[in-house]
């Protein structure tokens, strides 16, 4: 899986009391802490494997459970547009964005 990246319209923000969520042109999708962890870690370039070690060693926890969890979430972010995973969903996103 490529590095992931937001969908055009999709931010990610800290709520005032910490909370992490994901500005869509919709509304909002409030997210749990671990997903928040994760999100953040998000910039475009970043592999999935990069955000899960990331989160190993900042959190000391287990490397490949937290893949799993990288991974279904962002898979998870995706089905629901809000994430680009690679360059087949960017050239269908660019290809509706033109029409």
């Amino acid at each position: 899986m490529s590095a992931p990246s937001f969908a055009k319209g999709v931010r990610f923000r800290r709520l005032p009391d910490g909370q992490g969520a994901l500005l869509i042109p919709e509304g909002i999708v409030n997210l749990n802490n671990s997903a928040a962890a994760i999100v953040e870690l998000i910039n475009g370039e970043r592999s999935p494997a990069d955000i899960a070690h990331a989160l190993s060693e900042r959190y000391g926890t287990n490397e490949a459970d937290i893949t799993r969890d990288v991974n279904a979430l962002l898979k998870n972010l995706a089905a629901r547009t809000l994430l680009v995973l690679g360059e087949a969903d960017r050239q269908r996103t660019t290809a509706t964005e033109q029409r």
